[in-house]
């Protein structure tokens, strides 16, 4: 579960910027933190994203196997709000993400019940251009 939340906010942030990233390589970091959890997990991957791909994120992040609704908030130039409901987990949501052409910064409050306790994380992801794709 806690995979499927990293790459649903990868998923999200990367489509509520699809008009401002710049195709390059990429580098996103991501932290989820939650007193439930003994030490915050740190995820990180680079990744070519083609001219065509940084118009629909879709087509780079893959689709994801997870039940979550997306459902948007505000959207502004640099900026953008979201809710996020997932049923079938028992997870619910929400995040907001800044971005401009070569940087995106994410943050996504999750709360849920698993294995009958409740929890309540925070997942943060920060995204960074480094150049033209090395290959």
């Amino acid at each position: 579960m806690l995979r499927a939340s990293i790459a649903a906010l990868i998923a999200v942030s990367a489509n509520a910027a699809a008009q401002q990233i710049e195709a390059g390589e990429w580098r996103f970091d991501t932290t989820m933190t939650s007193a439930a959890m003994p030490k915050p997990q740190v995820s990180s991957f680079t990744r070519c994203v083609k001219q065509e791909e940084a118009v629909d994120p879709n087509q780079w992040m893959g689709k994801q196997d997870i039940d979550c609704k997306l459902t948007p908030g505000k959207k502004t130039a640099d900026s953008a709000t979201w809710e996020m409901s997932c049923p079938k987990s028992g997870m619910k949501g929400k995040g907001s993400a800044h971005y401009a052409r070569g940087t995106l910064e994410s943050e996504m409050q999750m709360s849920g019940e698993m294995q009958g306790r409740k929890f309540d994380m925070t997942i943060k992801t920060s995204g960074k251009r480094l150049g033209p794709c090395k290959s």
